[in-house]
């Protein structure tokens, strides 16, 4: 199985268990066809750390908002 199959699998597998969105599944399979399924780990990485850094942006801004509006950290 390619690399991107395997990132694929585990995405399905992690969503499953409820630890993933399925509009996070839905975007980086997305991504990763458009790479290409058989292209290099380095290119199929680039788009799960660009989605790790928008999520943790995401993050930090919904942490930041609860702080703000109810007073919790």
């Amino acid at each position: 199985m390619t690399t991107a199959g395997n990132l694929t699998a585990a995405l399905g597998i992690e969503r499953r268990k409820g630890n993933l969105s399925s509009e996070t599944e839905h975007h980086l399979r997305h991504e990763w066809r458009r790479c290409g399924w058989q292209s290099e780990d380095a290119v199929l990485m680039a788009p799960l750390s660009q989605e790790i850094d928008r999520l943790e942006r995401e993050a930090a801004t919904l942490r930041r908002l609860r702080a703000e509006i109810f007073g919790v950290a």
